[in-house]
């Protein structure tokens, strides 16, 4: 890259760290996914996959939380609370989707939580398959929650 006089230089590399953060982590929750598919196979309770993937990701070295609560506001007054399946490095939620197809509504449910949670990435993982179906989604820009609700 020219730098000489006049010459523009923007610097991205945090945009792009936290971009690549977000990819290795959901790389390392797919990784995961894959091997606790491979094992399991599919056809098991939701909650199996969910502890699999708990230990799977622990041993990989990332912080878990597991039915993170995620509170629900509007106009300043809480609804209610929902769970995330799991939270990785406070940084993506996956969501485990039961059912043969991963419906258009699963993807608006994780983009709310995205929204409550603050987060820019999520997972939908989908394990009762021949194959392990794992859907990216990511927040609406600009539409995150103020830090005071």
């Amino acid at each position: 890259m020219e730098r000489g006089p006049g010459a523009l230089y923007i610097d991205n590399s945090l945009t792009l760290r936290a971009k690549m953060l977000h990819k290795e982590l959901t790389q390392q929750v797919i990784n995961a996914a894959k091997a606790v598919h491979a094992e399991l196979g599919p056809g098991l309770p939701h909650n199996f996959y969910r502890e699999a993937m708990e230990l799977e990701l622990r041993e990989a070295g990332v912080a878990v939380e597991i039915d993170k609560p995620v509170k629900i506001h509007y106009r300043g007054q809480t609804l209610g609370e929902l769970g995330v399946d799991f939270c990785v490095n406070d940084g993506v939620a996956c969501m485990l989707v039961d059912g043969e197809e991963i419906a258009s509504d699963e993807y608006g449910k994780l983009r709310t939580l995205l929204k409550a949670l603050e987060l820019d990435v999520g997972l939908l993982l989908k394990f009762n398959g021949g194959r392990l179906d794992v859907r990216r989604v990511e927040a609406v820009p600009g539409k995150k929650q103020s830090s005071a609700a």
